[in-house]
């Protein structure tokens, strides 16, 4: 008897648990439009901030990717991880998906130093007479630089502009460097594209983070409290197997 009682329980909880799961979901989905946390970049001039501050740009994020938003700042930023960078973007300039994007950073973007000679790395982009900005010196012919995005700095060649790649660079000896570097002094930038993910947008007012298994749909949850309970009715059957087989010897 008591072995039925245990059974009983068992499958209760996992019924139970099914419930409670398809009850919360029905709730949250009532009351907030369902969200990944991820937004889409809408605007081609949103950076990735240090500091909810418009001035403290790192660089622009490319139209059309993703960030992850970590928190809400306040009535005008939102806190978010782009690659594995950690800062801020301004709220009118993205907005949140509903689905989990499969690429939603841009990578795989490389370039090259010319020929002409060493160039510098940076930590702002703009040149001083102290050189007190410079990380490092990179060879002449230098290829395959990572680019993370783009910035607007000081014009230091005239006429060639004010664009700087903020990018990362590892020497000879294994040391990781990211900084900016002067566009003009740089070629074979690769192509750039758009993302092509088609994207549900919403508009949450009341964004909270919550775990990504949380936002998995319902029937993957019931899955997993199935799947869960699988070890413990595979005990429950070991301990009640042997009651059966003595039944039968006498």
């Amino acid at each position: 008897m008591k072995r039925i009682l245990v059974i009983i329980s068992a499958l209760a909880f996992v019924l139970i648990g099914v419930f409670f799961v398809k009850t919360k979901q029905t709730q949250v989905a009532s009351t907030e439009p369902f969200t990944s946390g991820y937004a889409k970049v809408l605007t081609n001039d949103c950076y990735l901030l240090k500091s909810p501050d418009k001035s403290s740009g790192i660089f622009l994020l490319e139209q059309s990717y993703f960030v992850k938003v970590l928190e809400v700042t306040d009535n005008l930023y939102f806190k978010v991880q782009y690659l594995q960078f950690e800062g801020f973007v301004e709220k009118s300039k993205v907005s949140f998906i509903e689905e989990f994007p499969k690429e939603p950073y841009l990578v795989g973007i490389t370039f090259d130093i010319y020929d002409i000679g060493n160039v510098c790395l940076r930590n702002t982009p703009e040149t001083l007479d102290n050189d007190m900005n410079i990380l490092c010196t990179i060879k002449a012919s230098t290829k395959d630089l990572t680019y993370y995005g783009k910035c607007t700095g000081e014009e230091a060649i005239k006429g060639l502009g004010n664009v700087w790649y903020y990018c990362a660079y590892q020497d000879e000896y294994g040391n990781l460097n990211k900084g900016y570097i002067y566009s003009a002094l740089t070629r074979n930038l690769s192509a750039i594209t758009s993302s092509n993910e088609s994207l549900t947008l919403v508009s949450v007012q009341n964004f909270r983070p919550v775990d990504n298994l949380l936002y998995l749909n319902l029937s993957t949850k019931n899955i997993l409290i199935i799947l869960t309970a699988l070890p413990t009715l595979f005990v429950l059957y070991l301990f009640v197997k042997p009651s059966k087989i003595l039944n039968k010897k006498d």
